[in-house]
């Protein structure tokens, strides 16, 4: 694995070199600054597989250079591991809202940075055998127009939504909150009703039509809060949001689908395409870094998967859109 590792004190740039030696990692670039390292990315001469970068630097920070790194072409889905002292949850939120995909603390402990550092290799080894999965048993790509290149659970990429990150750099996020950033907190997951018959139906396009339409509902509706979110596939979507009392969620669930209700999303012939969602209740995260993401993850999205057979009982009315004027 290609690492550029970014820092503005050469010692941390070595230390990060013997460090990453010690688990395998060898083969290590390094940058004095920000402007360096973009040069580096914008060349091409090599195209890492994975970022280390300080959020600390003069000039062209860390957050702001992992921005730039993300509209750099080829580094959309590159890991990328921000290191610092800083320990506020204010840089936290900066930083995997810029793209972060995970967080490793100063001073490095070297089994924590081992461990990030062999996550971010599974993440590229994933991701070189999805590309080379891509197709057919006799080499041709898709172009059924009814197969689809993916699985409905796989957690496919959705662009241009805010505070929209990785499934795993959201579990990443999790563990980094302190215990006061835990009492301020909480998840709930957001599920599309009958996303198994949307997926029988839909084209690619237009099952990532019908996700976009629903994680920006979701945004517009939590933008008064802060809150990240990352879309889990099965049409389910997680959110960790800044708010310390724990209400039920008919009211942001009414609100949602009242948003998504609005859009009058179609399939690509005309026929309506009618986006419902249902909601699980809010709980608070784990306390315990090692519970934190499995447990709470899995207990919201089985709230709403739970909200979603109920709802069934009691189906919703349908959506009548009126044609003409």
């Amino acid at each position: 694995m290609k690492i550029l590792a970014v820092d503005d004190e050469p010692f941390i740039l070595e230390l990060l070199t013997m460090m990453a030696a010690r688990a395998g990692f060898t083969d290590i670039s390094t940058a004095l600054s920000g402007e360096i390292a973009l040069d580096m990315l914008n060349a091409g001469d090599i195209v890492f597989d994975c970022l280390l970068l300080d959020i600390s630097m003069p000039g062209m920070d860390g957050i702001e250079l992992c921005g730039l790194a993300r509209a750099t072409p080829g580094y959309n889905k590159t890991p990328i591991i921000m290191l610092t002292a800083m320990a506020e949850k204010d840089y936290i939120d900066r930083a995997f809202s810029a793209g972060a995909t995970d967080y490793a603390n100063k001073p490095f402990d070297i089994v924590e940075l081992h461990a990030r550092l062999r996550m971010a290799e599974e993440l590229v080894t994933a991701r070189q055998m999805a590309t080379s999965g891509n197709t057919d048993t006799d080499g041709s790509q898709f172009d059924d127009a009814h197969r689809h290149a993916f699985d409905i659970s796989d957690e496919i990429g959705i662009e241009g939504v805010k505070n929209l990150i990785k499934y795993n750099a959201l579990g990443n996020y999790l563990t980094q909150l302190s215990n006061a950033g835990i009492a301020g907190s909480q998840v709930r997951a957001i599920k599309i009703d009958r996303i198994e018959t949307i997926y029988a139906r839909a084209s690619d396009e237009e099952f990532l039509y019908a996700i976009s339409e629903a994680a920006d509902a979701i945004s517009d509706a939590l933008s008064v809060h802060g809150y990240m979110m990352a879309y889990a596939g099965n049409g389910t979507f997680v959110v960790v949001s800044n708010k310390a009392t724990l209400e039920p969620s008919s009211g942001l669930e009414t609100e949602i689908q009242n948003l998504l209700d609005e859009k009058d999303s179609e399939y690509d012939n005309g026929d309506p395409l009618d986006i419902e969602i249902s909601i699980g209740n809010p709980l608070r995260p784990s306390t315990s870094k090692t519970q934190r993401i499995r447990k709470t993850f899995g207990r919201a999205i089985a709230r709403a998967e739970n909200r979603v057979l109920r709802k069934r009982a009691a189906p919703r009315p349908p959506n009548i859109r009126l044609v003409g004027g």
